[in-house]
């Protein structure tokens, strides 16, 4: 499980956490939830979803909610066959049903192998976080194998939106980091 994220949006004070499941259609899914702190700061359960729309492997994941309440949801995601270890995510907006991400799925990077071993761990370094200078961008880093081997796999860094009239994503270039 990821940390968990605290977020005060004017006096609306708020939790959110996400871990991974197993699921009915046979495969993982990302279980995610809101508290939001009441009168006397106690966390109450706001709303909560699993999100796995269809019989891929999701897991890894990490939450993240923006200034305006916005949250999103990325990971990993595979399948036994036709699908290597990739990195997705999801989204709702703060105006969305509850207990939905319905703001469809999308690849950051679709992964092009597999590890082939078991004993070495998956997703240490993985993490979305919010952008601190326009507090609507997100940013996630999470791992993957460009070549089926044992161990060699890399980080890849990307960021996304959701369109907001208030959010101005501010341009960015990436230098120095030695990473995919």
């Amino acid at each position: 499980m990821q940390r968990l994220v605290y977020r005060r949006i004017g006096k609306r004070e708020s939790i959110v956490a996400q871990h991974s499941v197993n699921t009915a259609s046979g495969g993982g899914g990302v279980r995610w939830y809101e508290f939001r702190l009441d009168d006397s700061r106690l966390p109450r359960l706001y709303q909560q979803g699993t999100y796995a729309p269809d019989g891929l492997y999701r897991w890894m994941g990490s939450i993240a909610m923006d200034h305006a309440g916005n949250m999103a949801l990325a990971y990993s995601a595979s399948a036994a066959a036709g699908t290597f270890p990739s990195i997705w995510y999801t989204g709702r907006l703060a105006a969305d049903p509850p207990g939905q991400m319905p703001q469809g799925e999308a690849s950051m990077l679709d992964g092009t192998g597999a590890q082939t071993s078991s004993g070495h761990r998956w997703g240490d370094y993985t993490s979305l976080t919010l952008d601190p200078v326009t507090d609507c961008t997100f940013w996630y880093i999470n791992e993957y194998y460009p070549t089926t081997s044992a161990t060699n796999w890399r980080l890849r860094i990307g960021q996304f939106t959701f369109p907001s009239s208030d959010c101005v994503p501010q341009p960015v270039t990436l230098q120095g980091f030695g990473v995919e």
